[in-house]
């Protein structure tokens, strides 16, 4: 019971984690009222506040790379290129996003084997009862 609430714990914070970047939606429209905001590590953890259209989109500061005040802007689900005012731009793999992936993933297959090869050791003949 303990692992599965581990698992969905984990597919939270990877969803969660992606769902604030721009590579996962969709959007075409004007940019318009772009606010970066420095958190504890400037120029690290920092966001962006921005609007195509009439939505609000808040995302990491990578969206700096492609996305400029007054600018065209379209991106399909799940594309890292933004085409912006007929120019393509690609935007990085957003370093939190990617780490809140593999970091949980590693820790999850390291607990699972050493649960597997405990399992097997007491499974053995002369293993532990």
């Amino acid at each position: 019971m303990l692992s599965l609430v581990g698992t969905v714990l984990i597919i939270a914070g990877v969803a969660v984690s992606w769902q604030r970047t721009l590579i996962p939606g969709a959007f075409g429209g004007t940019v318009r009222n772009i606010v970066a905001f420095e958190v504890d590590q400037p120029g690290v953890d920092d966001w962006v506040s921005l609007s195509i259209d009439d939505r609000e989109i808040t995302t990491g500061n990578d969206a700096l790379m492609c996305l400029r005040e007054g600018s065209t802007a379209a991106k399909t689900s799940f594309s890292r290129q933004v085409h912006v005012d007929g120019a393509t731009c690609e935007l990085p793999f957003p370093r939190q996003a990617v780490s809140d992936t593999i970091v949980p993933l590693l820790l999850a297959g390291i607990l699972s084997s050493i649960v597997l090869s405990k399992r097997r050791h007491r499974n053995v003949p002369g293993g532990d009862s």
